[in-house]
């Protein structure tokens, strides 16, 4: 995960809300979908994104899949930040 894909998930309305959404609870796609007003594939086409940004995990359990918000992400957020602050360079 790099602080690229971190920035190109949050700068997307509909994955900003998925994440509050996460930061509430797990959902499944389903409901994710049914409470953003938005297809399925859509919210998996989102949430294949944030996977791969390492901002969401997702993980079978019996027939349905749940999804998670990973709070680990947000340390490298932090990172980034301080980095900045300092003056110091970020590699990218």
């Amino acid at each position: 995960m790099g602080i690229k894909e971190l920035f190109v998930v949050f700068s997307d309305p509909v994955r900003l809300r998925m994440v509050e959404l996460l930061q509430e609870r797990d959902w499944t796609p389903s409901r994710l979908a049914e409470e953003l007003g938005l297809s399925r594939p859509t919210v998996t086409h989102h949430l294949n994104i944030m996977r791969r940004a390492g901002v969401v995990s997702c993980e079978k359990r019996g027939k349905e899949v749940l999804c998670s918000l990973e709070l680990t992400v947000f340390q490298e957020l932090i990172e980034f930040a301080a980095k900045f602050l300092k003056g110091d360079k970020y590699e990218v």
